[in-house]
């Protein structure tokens, strides 16, 4: 398959995220009102919607920004905090004439949540019936043959994006397809269809899609196919926050704290945290040959000059911590001497099944490690406990994170915050509350100094997840996951910030980054992922 041809696969597979991410907000819309209110009014302001429906106005503009972000809605800010103009535009306009297709496929939603148990339990319901209705609804849709790049493409893309997304997870997660993969074997679907009926009706989706091909009477995945088989971890983060978006009509019109239920032994009932790290786990890799640099210089610096070890805080399944002590070891001259100077592994994670998961990860590679209880939000306690159990000083590990700073739990800023300068185009909620930007930018000030005295001697390498302009997503679909990133995180009390933002917050904190250090991806205009090694300063 050439470059051309998979950069085509990658911006459908980009634009099933959004649509894993649009169907609930277009379909909770679409039932109250608010798609005809848009549709009829064409200008109007999140104030104009407040006084005609009750909504929870965070979420309400974290759901209007991602509209403009597919280019549907123009989008100016008023008043920070307060209000924001919107404007309908031609691809709005045809895109909102279709939710009542979005409504029909959000309906599925709770089936997909757990369509690991339909797929693999034969004493399972049987979704058949439903299954195939979404199929036929999708062969109507796509009937005029939408050409690429138009809004009906998009519309079907989406649509088809909720159906497969979680499918190719649970196919993913089970290794189902792993040994056609590897032996590029015939796929048996009829003694599987046989087994669980559900698993016909996929494979007719699949056949309909063109991943499947049919030669010499034998079934094949094809180049296609192959592609997004083998790209199921890309789907897993977004797919593991279906149960926030089947909550969607109630985090918009409703409860605003619905989502922070446990459930009645204890996990969180917002996100399929197991998955979650194990797509995470995913992602990590596409950015380790950056994070390697800045390793192996830390780690070849004189023996005595160099930290005691790498604290992880929010270590997921520990692929990260697993990874950097595999390079201090094989690549740098800390790892020639590890007799005389042993690398302290850290693991510190929020989620108990994150630490469990950690924990196995490094016994698995015989990596001696500590795992711990630790809240980002509260570096004091981490350092106190890590002193605790273990004796160790925080101040003399490299302290890492990935994807976690925009995950602290919110509280308001101490100090004030009305002559903040915040550029942000973000939209942020907590528990449905309009956090205004500029408040959400000292907010983060205030965190990134709780860090600073823990991190003075080594500094702090972070991996972390932006938001971008919605316009700029708008004008760059199937170039960038960002609609995905904005609504997962939005509508879960996460703050993803753009990258200039974060920096400037950072350093009026007194954390500089090293220039030579700062990666951007997938580039400088579309960076929705950065690395960054600050120092810190007085």
């Amino acid at each position: 398959m050439d470059k051309e041809r998979k950069k085509q696969l990658r911006g459908i597979l980009f634009q099933h995220l959004d649509g894993i991410t649009l169907c609930s907000t277009i379909a909770t819309f679409f039932n109250k009102g608010i798609t005809e209110f848009i549709l009829e009014n064409k200008t109007f302001s999140i104030q104009d919607i407040l006084s005609k429906y009750e909504c929870n106005a965070g979420y309400l503009n974290v759901a209007l920004r991602l509209l403009a972000s597919q280019g549907w809605l123009k989008r100016e800010i008023i008043q920070d905090g307060e209000d924001v103009e919107f404007q309908l535009t031609d691809k709005g306009n045809i895109g909102l004439s279709h939710a009542p297709y979005y409504d029909t496929f959000n309906k599925f939603i709770p089936f997909l949540i757990n369509i690991d148990k339909y797929l693999f339990d034969p004493n399972a319901k049987d979704i058949q019936d439903e299954f195939q209705n979404l199929q036929i609804c999708l062969d109507t849709l796509n009937s005029n043959v939408p050409a690429p790049g138009s809004t009906e493409w998009d519309v079907s893309k989406h649509l088809e994006g909720l159906l497969v997304g979680p499918i190719l997870v649970a196919f993913g997660m089970s290794d189902f397809f792993l040994e056609s993969l590897e032996n590029k074997s015939e796929i048996n679907l009829e003694s599987m269809g046989d087994k669980l009926p559900i698993m016909s009706s996929i494979f007719s989706l699949f056949i309909y899609l063109k991943w499947i091909v049919i030669k010499n009477n034998k079934n094949y995945f094809s180049e296609e196919g192959l592609f997004f088989i083998k790209r199921s971890t890309a789907y897993g983060v977004t797919v593991s926050y279906l149960p926030t978006f089947n909550q969607m009509p109630e985090l918009l019109f409703g409860n605003p704290n619905v989502l922070w239920k446990r459930s009645p032994n204890g996990l969180e009932t917002h996100v399929n945290r197991h998955m979650n790290v194990w797509g995470s786990g995913g992602a990590h890799s596409l950015y380790f040959r950056k994070i390697d640099e800045i390793i192996t210089h830390i780690f070849n610096k004189p023996l005595d000059e160099q930290p005691i070890g790498i604290a992880d805080m929010g270590c997921g399944d520990g692929t990260l911590l697993k990874h950097l002590y595999e390079v201090v070891k094989n690549k740098t001259e800390r790892g020639k001497h590890l007799q005389l100077y042993p690398l302290k592994i850290i693991g510190a994670d929020f989620n108990k099944a994150a630490r469990l998961a950690s924990t196995i990860t490094l016994q698995e590679a015989k990596i001696e490690h500590s795992i711990l209880h630790g809240d980002i939000s509260n570096p004091a306690d981490y350092a106190e406990n890590l002193k605790q159990e273990y004796g160790l000083d925080l101040q003399k590990m490299l302290n890492v994170r990935s994807f976690l700073d925009h995950n602290r739990i919110y509280s308001p800023p101490k100090k004030p915050f009305h002559d903040t300068v915040c550029n942000s185009t973000g939209a942020f909620a907590f528990r449905g509350r309009w956090i205004p930007n500029k408040e959400l930018k000292q907010n983060l000030i205030e965190h990134f100094s709780s860090w600073h005295d823990y991190v003075s001697k080594y500094g702090l390498l972070i991996l972390e997840l932006h938001t971008i302009a919605p316009e700029v997503t708008a004008h760059n679909l199937g170039s960038t996951v960002a609609t995905a990133y904005d609504g997962t995180h939005g509508f879960s009390d996460q703050y993803i910030i753009e990258v200039d933002t974060m920096l400037d917050a950072a350093e009026k904190a007194g954390l500089i980054p090293e220039p030579k250090y700062q990666a951007l991806f997938p580039s400088e205009e579309l960076a929705t992922i950065s690395i960054n090694l600050f120092k810190a300063v007085n």
